[in-house]
């Protein structure tokens, strides 16, 4: 399963950009499936260390603040920000 071209479409939109040519979509396929890849390898890892079987957000929150990406919460708007 890939990452569809309306979904990076979307993330970019969301990012602020206008338009992407038709060479972007490989590359940011590759580099989004790598980086999940990490994130969700370091929460795989945490989440054994607390002995569950269930993957929990409080293991992704973890695995982003080790790789000192702090991902915090706003309970008012519903929304996630990542401060570096």
């Amino acid at each position: 399963m890939e990452i569809t071209k309306p979904s990076i479409i979307r993330l970019a939109r969301r990012a602020g950009i206008k338009s992407l040519s038709e060479e972007c979509f490989p590359l940011l396929r590759a580099l989004i499936h790598q980086r999940l890849e990490h994130v969700i390898q370091n929460s795989l890892i945490i989440n054994s260390e607390h002995q569950t079987k269930t993957l929990m957000a409080d293991d992704i929150y973890t695995s982003l603040s080790i790789n000192n990406e702090n991902l915090t919460q706003s309970n008012d708007l519903g929304t996630s920000t990542i401060t570096k």
